[in-house]
């Protein structure tokens, strides 16, 4: 279980929540719909919160795609 740490939004996708998993040292992302509901989850081992939070920023832009959209 991991501690929130940032939340972006987009009027067009919804929004996604920067967590942090202090346990096991990684960030991880929460993706949700425009209703609220958690769709998809993409973990980050070694990545620095900077970087996740430009991953983060690509799919609100649209530039990003998901796993779960290929």
């Amino acid at each position: 279980m991991g501690r929130k740490v940032l939340t972006y939004a987009t009027e067009k996708h919804g929004h996604c929540e920067i967590h942090v998993d202090t346990k096991n040292e990684m960030f991880y992302i929460k993706y949700f719909d425009s209703n609220g509901r958690q769709f998809f989850v993409e973990d980050h081992p070694n990545k620095s919160l900077r970087e996740v939070e430009q991953i983060a920023e690509q799919w609100c832009m649209g530039t990003k795609k998901l796993v779960e959209d290929l």
